[in-house]
């Protein structure tokens, strides 16, 4: 490439990697359970299984004796999220410089995301970047096992007819590696969400092709 970049496509997570959305997930969950009656949880088990399904999250905050009110608090979960706490969620600090100037350099943008596609949108209307070339839901796809977000992840290069090994996934939790290296693209991890803070050594157990302290850092990546 005579700009030399080595990357086509950014396909991004969107909770704990351009937005700080943990706070507002927790607090979401907490009065969710709340609202049934059901005694404090724990939040530090919600962050081993981040990155995988907000029904994971809800289960693992509740008490042992009261997961089975799991389902009526995740769909409770879902009246109160995003928009009942959008007070509690903003971009990271240098996400939006570092869009503008991937996008300048002619870099296709999409958002990957577990959430509901009208919970994405909502979430990203707190960012004044909104230049994306595709927003998508991984729950469009079908779950084998858990691989939803690498199916959703091969869908995005194929439609853009982009090369895998010039197709970066970025995330913030060890499912997120494990995605992008089951759709056979490159995996870049940045530090910033919960599971990050909390457990980072479960991140580099899986040996993501970039660990970045921040977003800024992608461009030396790209």
């Amino acid at each position: 490439m005579s700009d030399g970049r080595r990357i086509d496509l950014i396909v991004t997570d969107l909770g704990g990697t351009l937005v700080k959305t943990d706070d507002a997930i927790m607090a979401a969950v907490r009065r969710a359970a709340q609202e049934f009656g059901i005694p404090e949880g724990h939040a530090d088990p919600v962050y081993d299984v981040f990155g995988t399904s907000i029904w994971e999250y809800v289960r693992a905050y509740l008490p042992q004796e009261h997961r089975d009110r799991t389902d009526e608090c995740h769909e409770r979960f879902w009246q109160l999220f995003p928009c009942e706490v959008l007070d509690q969620i903003a971009p990271f600090e240098g996400v939006e410089e570092a869009l503008r100037d991937l996008k300048s350099r002619g870099v296709r943008l999409a958002v990957l995301s577990g959430l509901r596609l009208e919970s994405i949108e909502s979430i990203l209307s707190t960012m004044a970047f909104r230049d994306w070339d595709i927003v998508r839901s991984s729950l469009m796809y079908a779950t084998e096992s858990g691989n939803s977000r690498a199916q959703a992840i091969i869908a995005l290069f194929e439609e853009f007819g982009v090369a895998p090994g010039r197709t970066i996934y970025i995330g913030d939790t060890d499912h997120d590696v494990r995605q992008a290296r089951r759709a056979g693209v490159v995996s870049a991890v940045v530090k910033t969400g919960g599971q990050a803070v909390r457990h980072l050594d479960r991140i580099e157990a899986e040996n993501p092709d970039h660990l970045l302290p921040a977003w800024p850092d992608l461009r030396d990546v790209v």
